[in-house]
């Protein structure tokens, strides 16, 4: 996109934002279903003495490490910088609290009690169901990405009996159905996420009629390479029966881009890893057949949307002070702006700001300090800014 219709898509953006300031407290949502308590880390390369040292700080040097251990065996020291709260649907539900939504919460963010480190996250919801306990997370963080060393045993508790038994038949009809935006966030991880689907399908959405105009039904996989191409495909599958209610959107990032379009068989002009964004957006988007796909880089963010073509340029910073959210942080800023009626590229571009503000303060931005921060990013389109 050129400078000018960049310029231009900011400003626009941002003035049409605060023209909705009042409708984003009047968006209901409800997130499911994981919760991960995130530990922060960085991978030590040399140390000087016990408060000094030099990290490793790109994958590839990570990378060089270990393989050069093959046949061997080797040590490598990682120092925890802070525990936060984690998990893409605690991360992205919180996202779109600050920004003034009213979030219902269904996951496992403790169980009977609450853990303690989700006890402000909890109090930021409208309401939460918890029916199980939280995965856990080492995140180490490099200049070119992260390596997540993630437990997900806990989420096995995720199943359809647990969180009917924690929310009540009735009760959870009832907020799927006045919901604005339903969210089902990491299938990868969560072994009983199809049954839930189909469980949803079947006793809380059967013998309904749509509303007009359908509500939005989001879905972010979470490294779907750790599945078989073949439960991707049976997943999807089921996952497209939602459109009879609601329109569907997918949002996956570069890398897993990659992925879903092996999974598919699918060839494009050079190698998939390499394909232009939009050849891969479009090409995936074929033959998902759902109303929506958003693939997220780092620099940018595209999507085909009943059936168009949209792209939205970011404000990278090769410096950030966190990365680990940055995905679920755009997620929650592009579903604010199409519920808030913001046309397909202005939500990409929010989307992309309160990625960007998040990778900057290593927090959401509430409205205002979201308002703010595309006015910041206007004036320094095209350069890196804090």
């Amino acid at each position: 996109m050129a400078m000018e219709g960049a310029t231009r898509l900011i400003a626009d953006t941002r003035t049409n934002l605060v023209c909705r300031r009042g409708e984003a407290k009047q968006l209901n949502v409800v997130f499911g279903f994981d919760a991960f308590i995130d530990q922060i880390a960085d991978m030590v390369d040399k140390r000087q003495d016990f408060q000094n040292y030099e990290k490793l700080s790109t994958i590839q040097a990570f990378g060089e490490k270990v393989s050069g251990a093959a046949g061997l065996s080797t040590s490598i020291e990682y120092v925890p910088r802070y525990v936060k709260t984690g998990g893409s649907a605690v991360t992205t539900g919180l996202a779109m609290a600050k920004a003034g939504c009213m979030v219902t919460y269904i996951g496992c963010i403790g169980y009977p009690e609450v853990n303690p480190v989700f006890e402000e996250f909890a109090q930021a919801m409208t309401g939460f169901y918890t029916v199980g306990n939280p995965g856990q997370t080492i995140a180490a963080e490099f200049q070119d990405g992260k390596i997540m060393l993630c437990n997900t045993s806990p989420l096995q508790e995720i199943t359809w009996e647990r969180i009917v038994a924690a929310v009540g038949q009735d009760t959870l009809k009832d907020l799927v159905q006045s919901a604005d935006l339903v969210a089902t966030i990491n299938w990868t991880m969560i072994p009983q996420m199809n049954d839930i689907w189909e469980h949803m399908q079947r006793e809380l959405l059967a013998g309904t009629s749509p509303k007009n105009p359908k509500p939005i039904f989001f879905m972010d996989p979470t490294d779907p390479e750790k599945r078989t191409p073949a439960d991707w495909r049976e997943a999807m599958a089921i996952y497209s029966r939602f459109s009879s209610h609601y329109r569907t959107i997918l949002s996956i990032n570069r890398k897993e881009a990659t992925e879903v379009a092996r999974a598919y068989g699918i060839t494009l002009s050079r190698p998939l890893a390499e394909a232009e964004l939009r050849e891969i957006t479009e090409a995936v988007a074929a033959k998902l057949g759902l109303w929506g796909l958003v693939i997220h880089p780092v620099d940018g963010a595209s999507a085909m949307i009943d059936g168009n073509y949209y792209y939205s340029p970011g404000p990278y910073t090769s410096r950030p002070l966190l990365t680990t959210g940055a995905g679920d942080n755009f997620n929650g800023g592009f579903c604010l702006g199409l519920l808030l009626g913001l046309t397909p590229t202005e939500a990409l571009a929010l989307g992309n700001a309160t990625s960007g503000y998040y990778v900057r303060k290593a927090q959401s931005p509430n409205f205002d300090e979201l308002v703010d921060f595309l006015a910041l990013w206007e004036m320094n389109l095209g350069t890196e800014f804090a």
